[in-house]
């Protein structure tokens, strides 16, 4: 993989940058087509499907709360454009932004009932299996349950025939084990384990809190959805808002899930809770860890949370703007006071840029090994309780997120409750 990875412009041969992706083997046609290609070409077909990934997810969004017209076009594009992990699937060429695009749109044919388009859509999902199971809650219905059987079926014949078979996949579970034990703590993850290490845990303690925050996310979802009786589409909106919590792997461009759920809450919320969802947007959607790796691009960094939350505060119901469209502004604003000189004070490194020149990794070495050492080398796995600070933020803002989800579903629940007691006095 190296030797082909060195030959790429711009990367170092004098020095090991390996940098490996572990992905399903379903996922191989795809991938071996765009490697048969020259490197600028492919490159320029992934970019491709990325910018269609990033518009289909705001369509599909606005398509799932019955959003029309220019205004809620716009601003759905404009957040997604503007959002920390759109920019990041984008510039780091992730598979992420196809898996919540196919999950969004996935979640268009389960409601409209289109089973062959569902099961196209879950099975493009699967491209990251990690973000695919949050389709998970949403099989409530025969609709939802066939097309993502199909899917799987798909999926698994694609497997078959890639190779891979029951031995490939274990090999690939094994795999999974390994990269994910490569990166339990370094600077990139923004996992509770992770966190909770930068801000002091011993390994074992952080391990087991993240432990903890999955089974506590899980069971909450759970419970609040059977007890505020949560339809599915809540339901869903409530799993992918405590997903974040419930993972061992999860990056900053992981966080593009999340804006199926502020999509839906820009459209959906007035007053309290409209202003709630754009405080978990901001706290979501703003790349805060970034202005520790990128001190000197804090405007602009700023300036794209500004540019996110014009698209919020476009996608509301009404022709001006409210107290509550003005919320995710004053809480970037007054984030940024703290987050910038914070990202200033504790400078985060960049890889490869702060791997040591000539660095060489151990040579019997196997792919996750080498990354972790490259991370080591890089200082990313040096404990830093900034960083993990910064790093808490999203999850901050996705536990807002859900308790947004639960408020806004009783208010319309006592609302509907009303109007029925006045309609039967009536």
């Amino acid at each position: 993989m190296w030797n082909t990875e060195r030959a790429i412009a711009g990367v170092d041969p004098e020095r090991d940058e390996l940098l490996p992706y572990v992905g399903p083997a379903a996922a191989l046609p795809l991938f071996g087509a765009l490697a048969r290609l020259p490197y600028a070409v492919a490159v320029q077909v992934w970019t491709a499907f990325l910018i269609a990934a990033l518009v289909a997810l705001a369509l599909a969004a606005l398509a799932l709360v019955r959003a029309r017209g220019a205004a809620a076009l716009f601003g759905a594009v404009l957040l997604v454009i503007a959002s920390g992990p759109g920019i990041s699937d984008i510039a780091l060429g992730q598979a992420a932004l196809l898996s919540a695009a196919a999950i969004a749109c996935a979640l268009v044919a389960y409601e409209r009932r289109a089973s062959a388009a569902g099961a196209v859509a879950t099975l493009l999902a699967g491209i990251q299996p990690n973000l695919a199971f949050t389709l998970v809650a949403r099989m409530r219905d025969r609709v939802a349950l066939g097309s993502a059987a199909l899917g799987a079926l798909a999926f698994g014949a694609l497997t078959l025939a890639s190779g891979g078979g029951a031995h490939g996949f274990v090999a690939y579970l094994a795999l999974l084990r390994e990269h994910t034990n490569a990166e339990r703590f370094v600077a990139i993850q923004h996992t509770p384990g992770a966190i909770a290490w930068a801000l002091g845990a011993a390994p074992l303690p952080a391990i087991t809190f993240a432990i903890a925050c999955a089974i506590l996310a899980v069971a909450a979802v759970a419970f609040v959805t059977v007890r505020a009786r949560l339809d599915a589409f809540d339901g869903m909106l409530l799993a992918l808002a405590a997903y974040p919590l419930a993972v061992p792997f999860f990056h900053e461009h992981d966080f593009v899930i999340e804006l199926i759920a502020l999509i839906a809450l820009a459209v959906r919320t007035q007053g309290a809770a409209r202003a709630w969802a754009g405080v978990a947007a901001a706290l979501i959607c703003v790349d805060w860890f970034g202005l520790t790796q990128r001190p000197a691009a804090a405007a602009q960094i700023v300036a794209l949370g500004v540019a996110f939350a014009c698209g919020f505060a476009a996608l509301g119901r009404g022709a001006r703007i409210t107290r509550a469209d003005l919320a995710p502004f004053v809480a970037i604003v007054a984030l940024a006071c703290v987050a910038a000189p914070l990202g200033r004070a504790f400078p985060a490194p960049v890889w490869p840029d702060a791997l040591p020149a000539g660095y060489r990794a151990p040579a019997a070495a196997g792919a996750s090994a080498v990354w972790a050492g490259e991370q080591r080398a890089a200082g990313l796995a040096a404990r830093q309780p900034a960083w993990g600070a910064l790093r808490a933020l999203p999850l901050a803002g996705c536990v807002l997120l859900g308790v947004t989800i639960i408020r806004t579903r009783r208010k319309a629940d006592r609302s509907e409750a009303r109007t029925a007691r006045a309609s039967a006095a009536g």
